[in-house]
């Protein structure tokens, strides 16, 4: 089998039953849905039928059973996962707003995914993995950061493909600055980069004014530049307005799929879920096989994706709104 391990932090989302600026808002309960960026990229990858593998660490607390759990109910690989009692599990309060969009409250002091060490990663879980995923989450606070680093250092060393989503979290960093400064030193290790438009600026050393998502011109120079910098693939999405793939030899837009949004949580993490995925099943196993991929291929894994991310959100939750295949396979595109 091909794995895909992702890498960095499982936690619980506490979500309205309904939007806070209504009447009904007042009195809302909030339930808790397990996400977490990368945790929600890995089971996006088993839903849809990859091969799986989180790594992490997980609390011992009852919240933390609940994370071990729901991964290897979707079938992810969970050999690899450290538990401790030293921490809690990470929690994020979540509002969502008319259109979908959501905003979050952290709770990750002393949690058990920030307490990872470079000494807790179990090296022999890449003998079968093409890929590893990972996002700034887990490079915001050591020892985490650490693990992180190490974690897409061995993967270029063993020829696989590194993955990473920006997945900018301000609340997280002591400053724009630092945040930068992190990514620009994580940029060079990767092969293939996603981020949003509304993200677009944290890459953008032009020192130009925050990108709008519209400003096409600005997000192919951005992404041009990007790639001369280490990566083979870069993937911006756009929200409604889709998203941009880009290699060095190609670039393709795709539409967005119209839909009722009603939580956009995971939808990111859906679009790159779906987005390795399609990669491996097309044979891009290897940094060299992501350069040669055709404009055609490229076009196919985009458009899927951003029907997998659009059918997350139409569904509450991370991990629960997350597509199976044949879900996907059978949604019809208005």
């Amino acid at each position: 089998m091909s794995y895909v391990i992702s890498i960095g932090e499982m936690l619980i989302d506490f979500i309205p039953e309904r939007r806070m600026d209504t009447v009904e808002g007042s009195d809302t309960c909030y339930h808790p849905h397990p996400g977490g960026a990368p945790a929600n990229v890995a089971v996006a990858i088993a839903r849809l039928g990859g091969a799986s593998r989180f790594i992490g660490q997980l609390s011992e607390d009852t919240f933390g059973h609940m994370l071990a759990q729901v991964l290897r109910d979707n079938y992810v690989d969970t050999r690899y996962i450290r538990t401790t009692d030293q921490g809690p599990t990470a929690l994020a309060l979540v509002t969502l707003q008319a259109d979908g969009q959501r905003a979050f409250t952290f709770y990750r002091q002393h949690t058990a995914d920030v307490l990872l060490e470079v000494s807790d990663v179990e090296w022999h879980a890449w003998q079968d993995a093409v890929v590893c995923h990972a996002g700034s989450v887990s490079l915001s606070t050591e020892p985490c950061r650490s693990a992180t680093l190490a974690a897409m250092d061995y993967t270029r060393q063993v020829g696989s493909i590194v993955s990473f989503d920006v997945n900018v979290r301000p609340a997280f960093w002591p400053s724009d600055e630092a945040l930068q400064e992190t990514l620009a030193e994580v940029i060079e290790r990767t092969d293939i980069l996603k981020f949003s438009s509304e993200e677009a600026h944290f890459l953008d050393a032009s020192g130009h004014a925050p990108l709008q998502p519209i400003e096409r011109d600005r997000l192919n120079a951005l992404g041009d530049a990007l790639l001369e910098k280490g990566p083979r693939l870069v993937m911006i999405t756009l929200g409604p307005q889709g998203a941009l793939l880009m290699t060095q030899k190609h670039r393709v837009e795709v539409k967005a799929v119209p839909v009722r949004a009603i939580d956009t949580t995971g939808a990111g993490d859906a679009f790159m879920g779906a987005a390795l995925y399609a990669l491996i099943q097309q044979g891009c196993d290897s940094p060299a096989a992501l350069s040669q991929i055709t404009e055609s291929d490229l076009s196919r894994v985009g458009s899927f994706a951003s029907k997998v991310a659009a059918l997350c959100c139409t569904r509450l939750g991370g991990i629960a709104s997350l597509p199976f295949l044949a879900e996907v396979n059978s949604f019809q595109v208005e």
